[in-house]
Order: C-alpha cells, then structure tokens, then sequence
C-alpha cells in the first residue's frame, strides 16, 4: 500500500474566541479495514469504513458495498491496525526553565511533538506567557502552523503566577496581589474569556479567591480545574470546599494522606466527587517520576526526546542532572489507592489524563501522554477505562464532547491510527502510523523530523525569551 501523506492547510472563514472550530479542508478521506474504537464502546470492532467529509465524520461502519466514492482519498488498513479517537491532554505545559530564571513556553515544537503522538487537543493548565499560546492557536487555525487544538488557560489565577517565589496562596505576588479585591478577580476572569480561554487555572489562591473565580468563570460558561496544595505540604483550599463552590477538575491527588485506607478525608472526598461529578487528573507519570522511570524502565522512555532540544539546551539540562522524585513510594501509594477507589466506586467516567510533564529535564510532554497511559495501566485501571480517559472522558470535562473526544457522525475527525491492539497492550496506542486532526493527515515521522534541534536557546546569547516575566495585575 503507498503511503498516504498528504498535509493541508485550512481556511479561515470567521474569526471568533473559538478558534478551534474553523472551517476544515473541502476533501473526502474514506478508512477501511483495521479495527475501531469509537471511544464510546468498551472494546473494539471491526472497522468497516469511516466517511470523512470536509473535516468532520460524516458516516461511521460505511459499506464498500452500498457505497460509492470515486472522488475519496481512501486509506486501506491491515488487520493488525487500530484507529483511535484523538487523544486530550489536560495538563499539558508547554513551558521550559532551561537557565534557572523560571519558565517560559514554547508552544510551536511542542505543539508539533503533541501531534505526532496522536495528542489531537491540549489544555495547557496554566501560562507564563499567555499570549505565545494565543498567537500559536491562530496560527494553527489559519493554517499557518501545524499543531494540536490549543485550549488556552490563560495566566495562573493564583499567587502561582509568580511561580515558585510564592509557596503558599498567603505569599504575595505583583500578578496576584495579596489584597486583590473582587472586582480585580472578576475582571481579570472577563479580560481572558474574552481572549477565547476555555478553562481556567487556580494554583495558590485563597479560598475566598477560588470562590469568586469559580462564580465568575461559570457566567461564562467556562470550566475551572485547581491544584488546591501548597508547598508546605497543606491545602490552599480543602477540595470538600472547591467541590462544593463548583469547582469542575481536580488535579494530583484526592487527598494530602498517607495513610492508606485510614486516610482522613478520602472516603468523604470521593463521595463528593462522584455526588458533584467533578472530573480527576492524576498525573502519575509526573508524580512518580525518577522512581517510576527506574521501576518501569523501557516500557517508560522508549524514544530519543532528548534530539528534540538544541544541543545548547541539551547540555544544559545535562549538567543541570535529573531533579529528585515528585513523591516517595508511600505518597505514591496513597495516589494509586485513591484513584483506584474512586474508579472502583463509580468514578471512572471522571477520570481524565494530564502529562503535566517536569519542565527541568529533556523529557517532553507529548511522549509523557503515553508515559501517562501506561502508569494508569500500571495502576491496575483497566484499560478501557484508560483510553475513555485519553478520549471522551477529557472532552467531557472540557465541555466539548458535542465535537471531539470520540469517533461519531457530526464530530470533527480527530482520530488516529496504529500499529497493534491497544487493548491487549496500551503500549500499541504510541506505535503511531498516520494522525488525521479536523480531516488532515499527518505522517508522524514527518511531523517529528520537524521539531528535531528546535526547543530551546540556542547559546548563551539567546537567554531572554526564555526568562519569567511576572505581569503585574496593576499598571500604576
């Protein structure tokens, strides 16, 4: 079979917030063969035929018999290959620290790396540099850029803002002042629905402060996702209280315990969770870290990411040497226990995956989403409830489950293909042949020797886009 590649560019027809639902190429791309997962059954079935019309899903099991397409790109498949639903990524940085002046993004290379492992959406959780992520989201959706769909957060609405010169909601910050009033919080929460956000961010912000956020980001109907511990190993805010001022997603752990099935508030705060269905993120890729890494060897680092950065950024993160574990092995017991019980309990359909990927190694966030996936796995959820994570789960929790998150008549086509049964090995789901993102095919290793040398300075001299610049909230 030749290999289809074939990247178009879209066109842009109207301009709004929404940047990600521009019009797609006029083209016709019909898949047979292989095998589906629609991301909405639990197994896979015998795919026999996908119509993709004009970026979107058209027909689902279409016949080659009762069908006719003599104007189709048509993509023949093996029996040994699987299509998928685009995965969601809901933690997803893009930002560096590469010379200890706190982070910056990079959101063009990175973007590139998403895609080409099948990552067709992100939320990146967070932004040091909003307006990078911005101008790359219109770029991609002018077709000037390749890239996944990016869901911007905007700023941190927290202290977190000024990164980790804050470790505590109680520290101040020039972005997030410690007197901030409400009106200060509701307007910031305007200026950047306006900008197109689609969920917000809270990390060191009071309970007062995460009260009004939430209330403010709900007028317009946008989601609210909140890393609620400090760095005194404390909560800004305890989650029984973010859950019940509204809050949407919660990141990293269930509880601060480590006392197994004793932990205090674990039983109550999973009751919560599933009473207010709130969506759970709980990054184990990240938080085991160095440790699981060492446990799980090849299974977790596989490819060459480190070719990625400019040789410049290489070395520095060579000399800079692996940072310590996220968490010893008792914590990240206590992370397993809980996201076991809470899927055990009914709350698989609220679990998400995030890479939230360390930012001080040569280890990138789009190789980390199937590190992610694995670590669940790993964990014992099965992996059913692993890849609806990846997929319809993520697209529910960002309130766009009308448009993506699986494979369905009137979606847009975000969905890609590999080599191998996923559902025997979740490690299939990273042996990628092609990716189709809004109808356009992209070959995987093309997209990779794109960003090969790209993240990072390029010397000493190019250290200033790559610095923490703290905006002040107030100009005067």
């Amino acid at each position: 079979m030749k290999k289809l590649i074939f990247i178009l560019l879209l066109a842009l027809i109207s301009f709004n917030s929404f940047a990600q639902w521009s019009e797609a190429p006029t083209n016709e791309i019909v898949i047979r063969g292989g095998w589906l997962f629609d991301g909405v059954s639990n197994s896979r079935r015998e795919n026999k035929g996908i119509l993709i019309r004009e970026g979107k899903i058209i027909e689902v099991d279409t016949s080659k018999k009762n069908k006719t397409l003599p104007s189709a790109k048509t993509i023949e498949l093996s029996d040994d290959e699987t299509i998928l639903p685009g995965m969601i990524d809901l933690h997803a940085h893009y930002n560096f620290d590469f010379i200890d002046e706190g982070r910056a993004e990079e959101v063009k290379n990175n973007g590139i790396i998403f895609l080409a492992n099948g990552v067709t959406s992100t939320w990146s959780a967070g932004e040091y540099f909003p307006e990078r992520v911005l101008e790359q989201r219109d770029l991609i959706d002018t077709g000037q850029a390749i890239g996944p769909r990016l869901f911007s957060s905007g700023p941190y609405f927290g202290g977190f803002r000024c990164e980790y010169n804050v470790v505590t909601a109680q520290d101040d910050c020039t972005g997030w002042p410690n007197d901030i009033t409400e009106e200060e919080i509701r307007r910031e929460v305007d200026k950047w629905a306006k900008r197109g956000i689609i969920s917000i961010k809270i990390k060191q912000a009071t309970p007062a402060e995460t009260e009004i956020i939430i209330d403010q980001a709900q007028q317009h109907g946008i989601t609210t996702a909140a890393h609620l511990a400090n760095y005194e190993w404390e909560y800004d805010v305890h989650p029984r209280d973010a859950i019940k001022m509204g809050l949407d997603r919660l990141e990293h752990q269930i509880t601060l315990g480590s006392g197994g099935v004793e932990s205090a508030d674990m039983d109550e705060v999973i009751d919560l969770i599933l009473q207010y269905q709130v969506y759970y993120d709980p990054n184990l890729q990240m938080y085991g870290g160095v440790n699981l890494r060492q446990e799980l060897g090849d299974d977790m680092i596989w490819a060459d990411e480190a070719k990625y950065f400019t040789p410049y950024a290489q070395e520095l993160y060579r000399k800079r040497g692996d940072p310590p574990p996220e968490s010893d092995v008792i914590e990240y017991a206590q992370r397993i226990l809980e996201l076991n019980r809470l899927h055990d309990s009914g709350g698989e359909d609220l679990i998400i995956v995030g890479t939230d990927e360390p930012v001080y190694t040569t280890l990138l966030p789009g190789f980390a989403y199937h590190r992610e996936l694995f670590a669940l796995v790993d964990a014992d959820l099965p992996i059913i409830s692993v890849l609806k994570a990846a997929t319809i789960n993520g697209a529910h929790a960002l309130g766009v489950a009308d448009k993506i998150g699986s494979i369905e008549p009137g979606k847009l086509a975000d969905l890609f293909i590999v080599k191998g049964n996923p559902f025997e090995d979740i490690k299939a789901a990273r042996n990628i042949k092609l990716v189709i993102k809004n109808g356009v095919v992209y070959d995987p290793k093309i997209l990779l020797g794109l960003a090969e040398n790209k993240i990072g300075p390029q010397g000493p001299d190019d250290h200033d886009n790559w610095k923490l610049h703290i905006e002040p909230l107030r100009t005067q």
